[in-house]
């Protein structure tokens, strides 16, 4: 009896993994991109920082003490965000060449915001079962930083 309970249950445990392997997946792939996201938003974020603080390093005039951001200044601030230095090498994130730079002054204030493209490595869309319509799985990660200029 208790050799014919063994032979009935030896592929049982192929079937259960067969059952549950697609749900372990999905759940292994949505932590790694997730993990992903909150890297790439942190080097967003730290990137924006420092091109801040380089811009409100440089941005008033030495004679009149007015805020005036030049286009030398910008375009090392857009260096500094991209490359996380003057010259032109590796990006610190993929695609970061093509987030919307906005730098704006208010007063005294100097705010800078980038909205960067974030794209899925594993899934781009979302199939949808009950329409023809997909769901698009990228969004744009936006970090404003506002400081006071030096």
């Amino acid at each position: 009896m208790m050799f014919q309970l063994k032979r009935n249950q030896q592929g049982l445990a192929a079937i259960e993994l067969t059952l549950i392997l697609p749900i372990l997946l999905l759940l292994l792939f949505s932590v790694a991109e997730f993990s992903r996201l909150l890297y790439q938003y942190n080097a967003l974020t730290q990137t924006v920082r420092d091109a801040s603080r380089f811009i409100i390093s440089n941005a008033r005039d030495g004679s009149t003490e007015n805020i005036m951001i030049t286009a030398e200044t910008t375009d090392n601030a857009n260096a500094l965000l991209i490359y996380g230095q003057f010259t032109n090498a590796v990006q610190i994130l993929p695609n970061l060449a093509s987030a919307t730079v906005a730098i704006s002054v208010s007063g005294e204030f100097i705010t800078l915001r980038v909205s960067y493209p974030w794209q899925p490595i594993f899934a781009t869309t979302l199939p949808s079962f009950v329409s023809d319509n997909s769901f698009d799985l990228s969004f744009p990660l936006v970090t404003t930083y506002t400081m006071r200029a030096l």
